[in-house]
């Protein structure tokens, strides 16, 4: 063992779920007690998810296979007498179970764990050199992004435990194909029985990643590996150095081909969507990340105030690059962004909760969503996606179309990653707004970032030569301002939108609806129902909570608006069409 910390892992019995876990420390330290402690969240995934209740069978043993005393000191921490020990041999069991892109996995189709989520560090040690062993049974393929060991196959090197906390690995006899982006080898692979079309993904994917590099002028690491697990109704991300997890509908491949405007299909649009925005944070978070966000604590929550930029930015260009990857039409990308302001306005939260505070909250709030969520807080996701969209817009406006939001970037990834690899400071990415676009952006991120105005779309749109417009249904009808859900030949409450007539009348989640003004509502949309009634209408509405009838007195609403109209604005300067073109690529759709 060249390293001074050896980890192996192995999945002999799949059918268990379990994995084993052989760890070696060497270089003990004079203090003769050495800590192990298990991290209790994963980096990109914010939520302390104590990782260590799924240990069991922990024992401690010297080099010579004398067992250690070792105590339990708290929820993840173990304590072990070295005093005659020069090296320490831990065993353990994790059970794996838990199918998603931040847990552990084990089957007898596959074994997928996160080292964050299986391994321990020594306390105080997080900086030391590690190996990575895997012995996957016969038939399997390892899938990690670590580079390898000189001449091996199965032991890979992590320059320390950030490094190794970062990796994901996936074993199995698993489809997959291999391309290079200037140089660099890529692997793409798949887990589970799905629709994917091969063919067309090793098209595609390419130019996805070509797009991203091509931003940021350089591949920044030495492989890469898509571990693509497609599974009936799931879908999320997660971002890694080397790698990234990606879960996906196994029957989501609707459309792989593009129609006349150059669309795929939507299903297929998303994957290529979450592929674009995790391998998009391989520069944007795991390289270039604000100062919370790496080197880390494992074992409490690590806050920083700029999530909206982390990941609302991302999501910009996990779109806006699709679109520059040709695999979506500018008509294309202009409908993802009506959807998205329409989202937007469905959530209340927005004009309570500000993109720093809602960054800060996401220990709390973000990944823990509940009744009233959409009231309290807004996505730092979804927001700040659209913030970062009139934010690109407004630096194209205030540099005459020479600069952009993608020269932000650039320029903090030179000088915090390239330069000193280390995280930018609070107040820095509003600094090289600044910068770049030559005007002071203060009132800007007091009002978006800091704030929690309305996004004035027409003082960004307008300059660049569109408009957008609220479309409503043209029978008008009513609204009692709830999200519902048929369930069981019912319509149950699910959340009260804060100052509706749900609210004001006293309708809580959990309600079942049963009838508006004598109507019966079975499994129907209660806005649905309403659709000849007007605004200022006063209905009575049944409802069952916890057994008992109630009725309620509702003075109804307006409805929301059913979607959001984006176009090109028939009096648009040469100027704001210019500037149109430089952003969208063309001056109509």
């Amino acid at each position: 063992m060249s390293a001074p910390v050896a980890i192996q892992i192995q999945v002999p019995r799949p059918q268990t779920h379990l994995i084993e876990v052989e760890m070696r420390v060497m270089a003990l330290s004079e203090e003769q007690e050495l800590v192990l402690q298990m991290p209790v969240w994963s980096p990109g995934s914010y939520l302390v998810r104590e990782y260590s209740r799924h240990v069991q069978r922990f024992a401690a043993f010297d080099q010579d296979g004398e067992r250690l005393a070792f105590e339990k000191i708290d929820k993840a921490s173990w304590k072990i007498d070295a005093s005659r020990a020069e090296q320490v041999r831990v065993t353990y069991e994790v059970y794996a179970h838990d199918l998603t892109v931040r847990t552990n996995h084990v089957d007898t189709s596959h074994a997928f764990f996160n080292c964050v989520a299986t391994c321990m560090y020594p306390q105080g040690r997080l900086q030391d050199p590690v190996e990575l062993h895997v012995v996957a049974p016969e038939g399997w393929q390892i899938f990690c992004g670590l580079p390898l060991a000189e001449g091996s196959t199965s032991c890979f090197e992590a320059a320390d435990f950030d490094e190794l906390f970062d990796t994901p690995v996936e074993i199995g006899p698993h489809p997959f194909f291999d391309f290079e982006i200037d140089g660099v080898p890529h692997r793409f692979m798949t887990w589970g029985e799905s629709n994917a079309d091969f063919d067309a993904l090793k098209e595609h994917v390419p130019r996805l990643v070509k797009v991203n590099t091509d931003m940021f002028g350089e591949v920044p690491y030495e492989r890469y590996v898509f571990i693509n697990h497609l599974v009936d109704g799931n879908f999320g991300g997660l971002e890694h150095r080397h790698s990234s997890v990606n879960m996906f509908d196994a029957r989501g491949f609707d459309r792989v081909s593009q129609d006349e405007k150059g669309d795929v299909g939507k299903k297929y649009g998303n994957f290529l969507r979450l592929l674009c925005h995790e391998h998009f944070h391989a520069y944007h978070v795991k390289r270039l990340r604000p100062q919370a966000l790496g080197p880390f604590d494992y074992q409490n929550e690590n806050y920083t105030h700029d999530l909206w930029a982390v990941e609302g930015v991302t999501s910009y260009y996990d779109t806006y690059n699709l679109m520059r990857a040709g695999l979506l039409s500018p008509a294309g990308y202009v409908e993802l962004l009506e959807k998205r302001v329409l989202e937007l306005s469905q959530y209340p939260g927005r004009l309570l909760h500000s993109l720093e505070m809602a960054s800060f909250d996401a220990w709390i709030k973000f990944y823990r969503p509940d009744e009233n969520t959409r009231n309290s807080t807004v996505s730092y996701y979804l927001k700040g996606e659209l913030v970062s969209w009139v934010l690109d817009l407004w630096i194209r406006l205030k540099s005459d179309g020479e600069r952009t939001l993608a020269d932000v970037l650039r320029k903090l990834y030179r000088e915090h990653y390239q330069a000193r690899d280390e995280g930018y400071p609070r107040g820095a990415f509003e600094a090289a707004v600044g910068e770049i676009s030559g005007a002071d952006p203060t009132e800007f991120f007091d009002r978006y970032i800091r704030g929690t105005d309305e996004i004035a779309w027409e003082e960004f749109l307008a300059p660049v030569g569109l408009r957008i417009s609220a479309v409503y249904e043209e029978r008008g009808g009513a609204s009692i301002k709830a999200v519902t859900r048929a369930e069981d030949d019912r319509r149950v409450v699910r959340e009260v939108l804060g100052g509706g007539p749900g609210e004001v009348a006293g309708l809580c989640a959990g309600d079942v609806l049963v009838a508006i003004d004598r109507w019966e509502v079975a499994e129907r949309d209660p806005d649905e129902l309403l659709i000849d009634y007007n605004e200022g209408d006063v209905v009575e509405v049944h409802v069952l909570r916890r057994g008992r009838l109630h009725t309620l007195t509702m003075t109804l609403a307006k409805p929301g608006p059913k979607s959001y109209k984006l176009e090109v604005r028939a009096d648009a300067s040469e100027r704001a069409r210019n500037l149109l073109k430089g952003w969208l690529g063309v001056e109509t759709w």
